[in-house]
């Protein structure tokens, strides 16, 4: 049997190899150049790398896929929203009726599953991670929609309930939604209404992610955007309010420079209102900066005013409406017609309205109307 000879592979070196013809070099099998073997040499680790990565990827993504797939149910994304809501496991736990092993258990079971840690601590509690806060996201969106069908499902079958959840500001809440309220029983046994009291900050969020579907709020907030729909409902003048009995009371028209030394409670910051209200007193030369109480709690407020000689500016519906309870009076001072808190509705532009969303609507804006006539009757 012939042995095939073999040939040593030669190298050159650069010098010589420039000198040679292609003839030449390609009768030199093998021949690499010194930088063109170094350079593979030095590009091979990183290639290596590059792929473990790539195959690495994979497998992760093929993992994440079949969990989600057969794995990931509406338990858990209730779950690792009440986790959200409440930054605790325990707090978590006592809202989903569940022991805190349990929701310890399936939150390790998630992460394992989807091979990222989904929530991490802070001084505030847990707080979401970059991948918890995606499926979050995400899972917040498919829970309304499940609710949703829930809702529409009863109503096709003939159960007959219908549900509206309401956001409201606490000034609202005092004046208009109770009267809003009566109106709806009036007109249909079969809406049942959710009611969450708050400020715009937390009642737009929850408006965003679906947790409540319509929202009495300030038209001026900053924080509205292209995706909200607004229709102002009642734009409400701005008054002076004491308690009864207080200083001022009873001297006929006030003047602004009387006010000085009165601690101040103010309409909430960013509105158009409180601008307004500020640039009056500094047109007369008042300082409300040492004076100056900011709250958004409409009985807080109240209370205040109750109980000092503090000064508020609050909307007319409400001040009618502790006036008539015998709490507050208004002041006889100067405002102009133009200082307002416009109060309106506000939804999702996107989100389908139901049957009872355009109820809950027309409703609202029959009631704010009716506040206003109210007030021109007693104005006249």
């Amino acid at each position: 049997m012939m042995v095939p000879r073999c040939f040593p592979v030669r190298r050159l070196d650069p010098a010589a190899a420039s000198q040679m013809t292609t003839a030449d070099l390609s009768m030199t099998a093998g021949y690499v150049s010194a930088p063109q073997r170094d350079a593979k040499l030095t590009a091979a680790p990183g290639a290596l790398t590059s792929r473990r990565i790539n195959r690495r990827a994979r497998t992760t993504m093929a993992s994440i896929n079949l969990f989600m797939k057969n794995s990931l149910t509406i338990r858990h994304m209730r779950l690792l929203i009440a986790i959200d809501d409440h930054h605790s496991v325990i707090r978590a736990a006592t809202y989903l009726n569940l022991t805190q092993p349990a929701v310890s258990k399936a939150l390790s079971g998630l992460e394992a599953g989807l091979g990222a840690q989904l929530f991490r601590r802070s001084k505030s509690g847990l707080v979401a991670t970059q991948v918890g806060a995606c499926l979050i996201r995400h899972a917040r969106r498919v829970v309304l929609r499940i609710e949703l069908a829930e809702r529409e499902l009863n109503e096709i079958i003939g159960v007959g309930f219908r549900h509206v959840s309401i956001g409201t500001l606490p000034a609202a809440a005092v004046f208009l939604v109770p009267r809003f309220i009566a109106r709806l029983e009036r007109e249909t046994q079969n809406t049942t209404i959710s009611l969450r009291e708050g400020t715009m900050d937390n009642l737009l969020p929850a408006l965003r992610t679906g947790q409540i579907d319509l929202a009495v709020g300030l038209m001026s907030s900053p924080q509205l955007g292209s995706d909200i729909s607004t229709e102002v409902l009642l734009a409400d003048p701005v008054v002076a309010a004491v308690r009864r009995g207080h200083l001022l009371l009873g001297q006929g028209p006030i003047a602004w420079s009387q006010l000085e030394g009165f601690p101040l409670l103010l309409p909430p910051p960013n509105t158009l209102a409180r601008g307004a209200i500020e640039s009056l007193f500094h047109s007369h030369m008042i300082d409300v900066a040492s004076h100056r109480i900011d709250s958004v709690s409409t009985m807080a407020n109240v209370g205040t005013l109750q109980l000092t000689d503090s000064v508020g500016f609050l909307s007319r519906s409400l001040v009618e409406h502790f006036r008539r309870l015998g709490v507050l009076d208004a002041l006889p001072l100067d405002i102009p017609a133009e200082v307002t808190l416009e109060m309106g509705l506000v939804w999702v532009t996107e989100r389908e309205r139901t049957d009872a969303h355009l109820l809950t609507h027309r409703l609202l804006r029959e009631t704010a109307l009716t506040l206003k006539d109210q007030h021109e009757d007693d104005l006249e």
